[in-house]
């Protein structure tokens, strides 16, 4: 009941959140310089994955920054998520009464003026869905979600799959053609 109450409360909150003035400037990869992804942990492998995507997106020759937010839901880190340069976690100790992300790390993260914010996350999650709106990214992207509607610029419908590496493969590929005069 508890928990019922304090989810609606934090959602209340996150719709609070978005009623501020948000200015969209469509982005794709091969003219963003700087780019965030957030994300949620679940497990080593799908970190892994992640991680391979953000390797890719610093081969791209405008990309000149590049950070990911990862949210693990549990209390202490796994040993793989331990902070390296580029990389940063935060977990459910690091969230507000109603589950709204707290503390530099995030500040710091959502400061940042990005061409592009990625929210990585299959499913919905009220702190992800906390860094997205308080993001000043110019051009955020993420999953189709009642929600999500209302915090991106650029929505990605996956039709109910649920596999991280489907889902990385088309924000890639919309993101490469959008506001591409090249692309054919």
């Amino acid at each position: 009941l508890f928990s019922g109450i304090t989810d609606r409360i934090g959602r209340y909150m996150l719709g609070k959140d978005l009623r501020k003035e948000h200015k969209v400037v469509v982005q794709n990869l091969s003219g963003a310089r700087k780019v965030g992804i957030v994300y949620r942990v679940k497990d080593e492998r799908s970190f892994k994955r992640i991680k391979n995507y953000v390797k890719k997106l610093k081969e791209e020759p405008a990309i000149s920054k590049i950070l990911a937010l990862g949210y693990y839901a549990g209390g202490d880190q796994p040993v793989y998520l331990d902070s390296r340069l580029h990389y940063d976690y935060f977990n459910k100790n690091e969230l507000n009464w109603y589950g709204r992300p707290q503390g530099n790390k995030i500040e710091n993260f959502t400061g940042e003026e990005y061409d592009i914010l990625i929210d990585l996350s299959l499913e919905d999650s009220l702190p992800i869905q906390f860094v997205m709106a308080q993001s000043r990214a110019r051009f955020k992207v993420g999953r189709l979600s009642p929600m999500n509607e209302k915090i991106n610029d650029m929505l990605i419908d996956m039709a109910g799959v649920q596999s991280l590496s489907q889902y990385i493969l088309q924000v890639d590929h919309y993101l490469t053609i959008i506001n591409n005069k090249n692309y054919n």
